[in-house]
């Protein structure tokens, strides 16, 4: 979640002040809620500190056939995409996401401008390619750095992995305003994190691969300040949306230390 931060403070002057026309697109799109979050500084390292060893405990109390998460009690809860478009205010009706993890070369416009020489897309090469959109001062490009902003959200936050890597088909999804609104977006997040979390438990099992964890995994800390008492809004959000704005992660992190699974 911060990397996205830092990459949209160091281009927010750029375009978000300079360029009234990306700033247009950008709130049209079904992630603007959150990015706006982001522009208007709710969401920093203050609130937004996660800590990795959490994630792990919580990891382990995952069940990939009921993909629930099982605490102390004996019960089992399961996130639902109605909790991941609360949290990240993303739009929870639409087409299903095509294959996010299968890549295979879109042959699109913005594919052939900015990743033609690229063997896939990383961070790194989207970073390059923001820059180079931004250097642009034609100013006929909104929309390829609309596209490419919001790759840099789905890279380091809804999408993310430990390759920093994603497939082509994401492309494909946000191409057109009307091919990114027709998609449900927090059933695609829920179902990426799912997928990332059997495969760990899976690679676990198996002595020849490493247990990384891809997705949106910062949503299972959202989740428990959602669904639990162990930590109260910050004052004068608590009735905010998207609910990500709500909750202190450090604070949730302390007291997951002392709280029994």
């Amino acid at each position: 979640m911060l990397t996205f931060d830092n990459t949209l403070q160091t281009v927010k002057d750029k375009i978000l002040a300079a360029r009234k026309d990306v700033l247009k697109i950008l709130q049209k799109t079904p992630f603007w809620s959150i990015i706006k979050a982001y522009i208007e500084g709710q969401l920093t390292k203050v609130e937004c500190q996660k800590s990795n060893y959490q994630i792990i405990k919580l990891i382990r109390l995952y069940n990939p056939a009921t993909k629930k998460f099982k605490f102390s009690e004996g019960n089992e809860h399961e996130i639902t995409s109605n909790d991941v478009s609360d949290i990240f205010r993303l739009p929870n009706k639409g087409n299903k996401l095509p294959s996010t993890t299968t890549s295979t070369r879109t042959n699109l416009a913005l594919e052939k401008k900015y990743f033609e020489k690229s063997k896939k897309i990383t961070k790194t090469e989207i970073d390059r390619c923001l820059n180079t959109a931004i250097a642009d001062d034609r100013k006929k490009n909104a929309m390829d750095v609309v596209r490419l902003l919001i790759l840099e959200l789905f890279i380091t936050n809804l999408f993310c992995n430990s390759g920093a890597t994603m497939a082509w088909t994401f492309l494909t999804m946000i191409d057109t305003l009307e091919a990114m609104n027709s998609y449900n977006w927090a059933q695609g997040v829920l179902d990426y994190m799912h997928y990332g979390l059997d495969q760990a438990i899976k690679n676990k099992k198996d002595k020849t691969n490493q247990p990384s964890v891809s997705g949106c995994l910062v949503l299972i800390l959202y989740w428990l300040c959602e669904r639990t008492n162990l930590i109260s809004p910050i004052p004068g959000r608590e009735d905010h949306k998207p609910a990500a704005v709500k909750w202190s992660l450090p604070e949730l992190n302390i007291k997951l230390n002392i709280a029994t699974y």
